[in-house]
């Protein structure tokens, strides 16, 4: 398992890189072969972060780098619950989404989109793991 973390400062690095392996570990415990960049960076407002499957277990993580702790962490933790879903095939993307048994438009509301709801609810469990176990 390879994680590699790019942008940012220093201290960003860290915390992202050590939160990153914290959520591999608790989400994808038996998972050897996988890579995940993050990639620290401005995204100009549009959202907080992204997480982009290149090819089989190659994903990038984008997290917006002027976050502040708490909403930074909790960022990472989200959007490596997609991480999770797309490695377990619980989500795939092509023309339409597929979650789970059930395909969606993109026009699905993004509060109604079953994978958000899963990342947002687990993101809060995660987070409070991350400063509740002094994992930065």
């Amino acid at each position: 398992m390879n994680l590699d973390v790019s942008g940012g400062k220093m201290w960003q690095k860290q915390m992202a890189y050590a939160v990153g392996m914290f959520m591999l570990k608790e989400t994808l415990p038996r998972i050897r072969k996988l890579d995940v960049v993050i990639r620290l960076t401005d995204l100009k407002g549009v959202a907080d972060g992204y997480c982009h499957p290149v090819e089989d277990r190659l994903y990038i993580v984008e997290v917006e780098k002027r976050l502040k702790l708490k909403e930074f962490v909790r960022t990472i933790c989200h959007e490596f619950v997609h991480v999770k879903q797309f490695v377990k095939k619980e989500m795939e993307m092509s023309d339409k989404v597929r979650w789970k048994n059930t395909t969606y438009g993109y026009g699905t509301a993004y509060s109604r989109m079953p994978w958000e709801k899963e990342a947002f609810r687990l993101q809060e469990v995660f987070t409070e793991r991350v400063f509740d176990e002094e994992i930065i």
